[in-house]
This record gives structure tokens, sequence and C-alpha cells, in this order.
């Protein structure tokens, strides 16, 4: 019976593994104040960030939605406390800063062509890609003298992988710094919960076994 167990276990492993071989690979970010690094931010809003890179690896979907803190249509009126002026996807590990690589929101570019901003609910998506690239070529990475500049997205999909980037809002209420952030990190893919499922099952199995 046991042994039966293990290979009906094992079988059912392989054929969700050949279902999800070709999966996207999804990400989240939670955004707080706490994960600042450096800055003395007293924003209490928060946001959630959900990424989801393609098979290719060459289209990267996003969904944000901002809790606690405001979009606003005009740039001019963007001058309260929690008025949200700028979301990037900047480069560096958790706890450590890093430069802007992706426009998103706000100054200085929105170079995602198909972001779609929900002003009224306060959320955004869009698909980013090396066509929204502006001048990718020019300049240092990180050369702030060159506010139009967005580098290819391809160039950071291993950073990507690595969760080296994170997401940051900045807002007026900390003059332009950034008011929260969030690592990007990887979801665990439905095969892996099933190999923590399945782990479980077989120690109880196990257990049971010696016990008896």
């Amino acid at each position: 019976m046991f042994r039966f167990l293990i290979t009906l276990i094992l079988t059912s492993l392989s054929l969700l593994f050949a279902a999800n071989s070709n999966a996207d690979t999804v990400f989240k970010a939670m955004l707080n104040a706490a994960q600042v690094t450096g800055g003395t931010s007293t924003e209490t809003g928060t946001g959630i960030a959900t990424f989801v890179l393609d098979d290719a690896q060459e289209n990267l979907s996003y969904s944000i939605e901002i809790l606690g803190m405001d979009l606003k249509v005009d740039p001019a009126d963007r001058t309260e406390f929690s008025d949200i002026d700028k979301i990037h996807l900047h480069n560096a590990f958790a706890g450590s800063n890093g430069p802007h690589v992706l426009n998103i929101f706000g100054l200085p570019s929105e170079d995602d062509s198909e972001m779609v901003v929900d002003f009224a609910n306060n959320t955004i998506t869009g698909i980013y890609n090396d066509a929204d690239a502006i001048d990718p070529n020019t300049g240092s990475l990180f050369d702030q003298n060159l506010p139009g500049t967005t580098k290819l997205f391809s160039n950071f999909v291993d950073d990507l992988m690595g969760e080296q980037l994170y997401i940051a809002f900045h807002t007026a209420g900390q003059s332009g710094n950034v008011a929260v952030r969030g690592q990007i990190r990887a979801v665990p893919e439905p095969g892996s919960l099933a190999i923590l499922a399945v782990s479980g099952v077989l120690i109880s199995l196990r257990r049971r076994r010696r016990d008896a």
C-alpha cells in the first residue's frame, strides 16, 4: 500500500510538472514605508503589485493596486501628502537602494505604451517590453541627467528572477522621494506547492508506518 501511494504521488507530480512546464512566472510585491531604505517615510498608505512574465521572457504584465494614496490626472494637482507623482521599478536587492530603470507612472516619463490608469479606483495595468525603452543605449544606468531614458526590459530579466528589482511609489509628501516600496518576489508555482504538500503526506505516512 505504501509503495502504491508513492507511485501514485510521483505519477501525479510528473503530470503536474508537464502541465506547468510552459507556464508564465508570477511575481508579487507588497509595498509599505517599512521597506524604504535610508529614508524617513511616514506614509501610511500601502500597495500591491502583481507581475506576470511570459514564457518567452519578453513581456512583463503588471497590475498595481494603490491603497491609502491617491492618483490624480493632472500632475499640477499632485500636491497633497499622499498624492503619487511617480512609480518606477528600481534595481537593487532588499535593504539597499538602486536607480530606477523602468518608468511606469509620472515623472520623468510614462514609457509603457499599453499602460492604463484607472484614476477612480487607484489602479494601473500594463505590459512592459523592450519596445517601451527610450534611448536604451544612451548614457549610464546611473546617469540621472537623462530623465527621458529607460532601459531595455530584457536587460533586467535576470535581476527580476533573482529578486533584485523593487517597485517604488514616490509622493508629494516625501518631496518626490520614495514613500513606499516593495521587493518583487516570485510566487511559488503550483508544482512547488504540490511538492510541499506531498512531502507532508509522505512524512505523515512514514510516521504512521513506523508507529504501527
